[in-house]
């Protein structure tokens, strides 16, 4: 593990993990991904001239979707895992980090449009939800490709 990369200790102390799994990493843990994802759909909603009280409540909303299902599917400990175990290529390391970053971009594309559909903004137009989608997608995409940056 790289020095700049310090480990969440939100795991039981003391629990064991199975061999070869990682504990998240600080900066990349399920509620960090959903900010990030958060981030960016806030700026698109600025940027949109959205109700500023309706966006701070979809965005609590997409929060709360996003930050399930990552805890579903592990997620904070997949990305630390992924990226931590021995690669003897870094060029391998960089690619299971992009193929990880499109993943959870797909994952959370899904999730912010179950969201979505349960918000007051469901009913905008389906270019305004294509935005919101992306944005959302796009934030913890580029979250997770901070991994192949020099010094990561």
């Amino acid at each position: 593990m790289q020095d700049n990369q310090g480990q969440n200790t939100s795991h039981a102390a003391g629990s064991q993990l199975p061999e070869g799994v990682f504990p998240p990493m600080k900066g990349y843990t399920n509620a960090e991904l959903a900010t990030a994802a958060c981030q960016s759909v806030d700026k698109f909603f600025k940027e949109s001239k959205i109700d500023p009280t309706l966006a701070k409540e979809s965005l609590f909303e997409l929060f709360n979707y996003l930050t399930a299902a990552y805890e579903d599917a592990n997620v904070d400990y997949q990305i630390s895992t992924w990226y931590q175990k021995p690669y003897n290529d870094p060029a391998v390391r960089a690619e299971s980090v992009k193929a990880m970053a499109k993943e959870f971009n797909a994952l959370t594309i899904r999730t912010a449009g179950k969201a979505l559909v349960k918000s007051p903004l469901g009913g905008m137009s389906r270019d305004f939800q294509g935005r919101f989608l992306d944005s959302a997608g796009m934030g913890v995409q580029n979250l997770i490709e901070t991994l192949n940056k020099p010094g990561a």
